[in-house]
């Protein structure tokens, strides 16, 4: 039996030594506008078109303050800053191509109870709730694949302008619970966020790495990104139906879908949380 056959008996072998990444450093992205407000859309643009990014790898940092008038006891709900959001949009090469667009971005995820251990900074900490400061105030550090599902399958550099949009909610209902001390008490709360800030990993290949993909950037090379991602739609049925056709879209060959989630509520929209 030939000696390479197992690595086991390759005792005279070289060793290897991974020197493709010169440096690896965290960079920090600010919103175009200051505004955090119910409805605001925050804008956050990458445009560096010789650098190369582990976008799957990067950050939101979401922070702020509860403000709150009344004695009642308010507690976050588990994923409270995806609920912050109506919508999220991933958009690369300077709006040309729209990856990703995720309406009600605090319904879609689903993780394990060893996933809750590590994502408690991230707001997800089922079936505990996020934790609120004593004096109100909140910092998230959330993945990017907590949003986007691209940053989940798609796991390799991406060079070139990256926008992302995340569009406040109409109203922060979604992210906390208000439990009232005594029936006839009437506790409102209201949430300020203060700062909202992208941070990106930013990978430096050794320069003969560097150079051969600048090349395929410089001759406009295709490049395939294989992903799936979530799409929701909602059908609103006319009081007293008993019955309704629902049409829904799909694309044949660019997206096939491979499964479908089907919840009803009672209600004024868009009260998701249980």
């Amino acid at each position: 039996m030939s000696t390479n056959q197992r690595p086991m008996f390759n005792v005279f072998r070289k060793v290897n030594f991974d020197d493709s990444i010169e440096k690896i450093e965290w960079r920090t992205y600010y919103p175009y506008t200051r505004s955090f407000r119910n409805n605001d859309i925050i804008e956050i643009v990458i445009n560096q078109s010789t650098f190369f990014d582990a976008t799957y790898d990067s950050q939101l940092l979401v922070s702020g303050k509860i403000i709150k008038t009344g004695d009642g006891d308010v507690s976050f709900v588990n994923n409270a800053p995806a609920f912050m959001f109506s919508s999220v949009k991933y958009v690369l090469g300077g709006g040309s191509k729209e990856m990703e667009l995720v309406q009600d971005p605090g319904i879609y995820l689903c993780y394990t109870s060893e996933d809750s251990k590590h994502l408690a900074i991230s707001g997800w900490n089922f079936p505990n709730s996020p934790k609120l400061n004593p004096d109100g105030t909140f910092t998230f550090l959330i993945p990017l694949g907590h949003f986007f599902n691209i940053f989940n399958d798609y796991r390799t550099i991406i060079c070139g302008m990256q926008t992302f949009t995340f569009t406040r909610a109409n109203n922060d209902a979604n992210c906390f619970i208000v439990k009232e001390k005594t029936p006839t008490s009437n506790t409102t709360v209201k949430m300020d966020i203060q700062n909202v800030e992208l941070k990106i990993k930013r990978i430096y290949p050794e320069s003969g790495i560097k150079e051969k993909l600048l090349e395929g950037v410089a001759a406009n090379n295709s490049i395939i990104m294989p992903y799936r991602q979530w799409d929701v739609q909602v059908k609103t049925l006319a009081a007293g139906a008993i019955s309704d056709t629902w049409a829904v879209k799909t694309t044949l060959h660019v997206e096939s879908p491979r499964y479908v989630i089907v919840r009803r509520t009672i209600g004024i929209m868009p009260q998701w949380r249980p």
